[in-house]
């Protein structure tokens, strides 16, 4: 596998983005095209790799996902995979501003997705009529307004969408279910700690901090972004105005009209899973090619697989121990599965 440092200009053509396409070794005499997959990774500032450097987490979803499809795969079905830095991450930092990634908004995300289509579109190894898109949380939830886009673009329309983690998912849903696994863990904890959490997390007090952090989302002149805490919290306002007004299953049912792979995890605390059911997935996106769906027993949200309960509390070790394992057997088999059919004709 060659992984080449690439870069391509955002949308808005204020910084150039930085990620590495990872392109199979080049068989002899084989002037082939390869089929591509471009990376649309989840919410946070996420690199090309899947970590998160500012909190020091390395999830390992993006890098291992590549190296799957463009070593691990058999030579004759490779794919060329591109991931990216978003805004702010990584190398894709504009000089002097050090709260770009807060002030991107979600459409802004979108749209630079759009210019990562618009590279593997160029590239002389890739086969323009076949470029897929993978996208594991917050990726899964954007992509069909990303296909929108890339039509609107004058792109050749997105091949495929692999939906990991999100198919069917809204932001605010996605919270609720958060909240919801919270509470439970907090009831889960036994003894002095179990009781002082009780006290502290409670519903009322989930809701009412839910509810702050949108006022201030929506104050008047709609900032980019809002400083809390004394400045020592940040969140991107524009992008929770953009994810609250946007209608993701009119998105589905109008915008999705390619071949369509949706899994996500029964472990998974993070989504719903429910939309993952062969007979709704179907129903989400009936302007699709085709759909298959699959919820795996011990999937989690990190794309690992887990045999105990899965909560939020320990989120942030969680992730740390998930990262050090390679991504799901099950996962990566009906990825390839599916890729084998619909690419290769297999």
């Amino acid at each position: 596998m060659n992984v080449k440092e690439v870069s391509f200009p955002s949308a808005d053509g204020t910084l150039q983005m930085y990620g590495d396409l990872s392109l199979p070794e080049q068989q002899e005499q084989s002037s082939d095209l390869l089929p591509a997959i471009v990376i649309v990774n989840g919410s946070g500032p996420i690199d090309r790799n899947g970590d998160i450097p500012q909190m020091k987490l390395k999830l390992n979803t993006s890098n291992q996902f590549a190296k799957h499809m463009a070593e691990e795969r058999p030579k004759d079905r490779a794919i060329a995979v591109l991931s990216y830095d978003k805004r702010g991450v990584g190398k894709s930092k504009k000089k002097g501003d050090k709260n770009l990634f807060y002030r991107t908004g979600m459409l802004d995300i979108v749209l630079d997705a759009v210019e990562a289509v618009r590279y593997v579109f160029a590239h002389p190894r890739i086969d323009k009529s076949k470029i897929l898109l993978m996208g594991h949380s917050e990726g899964a939830i954007i992509m069909p307004i990303i296909c929108r886009e890339v039509k609107k673009a004058g792109l050749t329309d997105i091949f495929g969408c692999i939906f990991y983690a999100g198919f069917g998912e809204t932001l605010e849903k996605a919270l609720e279910l958060q909240r919801e696994t919270i509470l439970a863990d907090v009831q889960m904890e036994k003894g002095v700690k179990g009781f002082i959490l009780r006290s502290a997390v409670t519903e009322d007090k989930l809701v009412k901090q839910y509810e702050s952090l949108m006022k201030k989302v929506h104050a008047e002149g709609d900032p980019d972004f809002i400083s809390m805490q004394c400045g020592l919290v940040k969140q991107p306002a524009k992008w929770w105005r953009e994810h609250m007004a946007y209608d993701v299953e009119g998105a589905l049912k109008e915008y999705i009209t390619c071949h369509c792979l949706a899994i996500t995890g029964q472990k998974d605390v993070q989504v719903h899973n429910e939309a993952c059911s062969p007979d709704k997935a179907a129903a989400m996106v009936p302007l699709a090619a085709s759909v298959e769906s699959h919820r795996p027993i011990n999937l989690t949200h990190s794309l690992r697989s887990s045999d105990g309960r899965e909560g939020l509390l320990n989120i942030k070790s969680n992730f740390v121990r998930m990262g050090k394992l390679p991504l799901d057997a099950e996962l990566l088999s009906i990825t390839d599965d599916w890729c084998d059919r619909r690419l290769f004709g297999f």
